[in-house]
């Protein structure tokens, strides 16, 4: 490799190697990798390309290195992606309202397939979770974590991890504004949009859960839009 190859070539070469030596070693998340030695030993190359390569796998959330310790294969995961949605949101403030409807096309989208799934179990845990959403109001404490809770447990029973990490993004990127988005003025008509949509879900009709979640997502978004324009009026 190092004889017919060199720079940016010799680069992507390395980083190609290590994933087609995943894809066919069927290593699976937390399995460890060829020790970066080993790879300069098998490849030809010197170990500053061996570097370059691992950390490049590393940034976009393939290879977890651990130091004093070697490579390891990291299972999937949109990390990403979620920087590139944090940055976007500092560089484009609008890219927050378009984030917003992505999610809101998501999730409308799968909440008919969720409500065919969700059973008595699923029912019961969000109840028990509204109930200590409520104490929280009346304490005066934080409940942001329950509020994502609550999502998760619609959406866990379509037992599709892709789309629970892909919300976990969105979550992230929302909550990382810390400011009235995430922190609103009023948490009992919050929770009262929650209360509705389980109360539809337990109905099992799907047209009558997007209608409540619909219902949510317009709260959010004049939220959002209250916030954009207090951000161009700053700028």
């Amino acid at each position: 490799m190092k004889q017919s190859l060199r720079g940016p070539v010799l680069y992507t070469a390395i980083r190609d190697y290590i994933k087609q030596y995943i894809l066919e070693h069927d290593l699976k998340p937390g399995d460890s990798l060829p020790p970066e030695g080993q790879l300069v030993e098998d490849l030809g190359v010197g170990r500053s390309s061996v570097r370059e390569a691992v950390k490049s796998l590393q940034s976009v959330g393939i290879v977890d290195v651990r130091q004093g310790d070697g490579l390891y294969v990291r299972e999937l995961n949109f990390d990403p992606m979620l920087e590139a949605f944090l940055f976007g949101m500092q560089f484009d403030p609008d890219t927050l309202a378009e984030l917003l409807q992505i999610r809101i096309w998501l999730e409308v989208a799968v909440i008919g397939d969720a409500v065919e799934h969700i059973g008595t179990d699923e029912i019961t845990k969000l109840e028990a979770l509204l109930a200590t959403w409520e104490q929280r109001i009346q304490a005066g404490e934080e409940y942001s974590d329950l509020d994502e809770s609550f999502h998760e447990i619609i959406y866990g029973v379509l037992d599709n991890q892709s789309l629970m990490k892909l919300f976990s993004a969105f979550w992230i990127s929302f909550t990382s504004l810390e400011n009235e988005i995430t922190h609103d003025p009023d948490p009992e008509a919050v929770i009262s949009f929650h209360r509705s949509i389980l109360e539809a879900i337990k109905t099992r009709d799907p047209g009558l859960v997007r209608k409540q979640l619909s219902q949510h997502f317009d709260h959010i978004k004049e939220r959002v839009k209250h916030y954009l324009m207090l951000s161009s009026v700053e700028r």
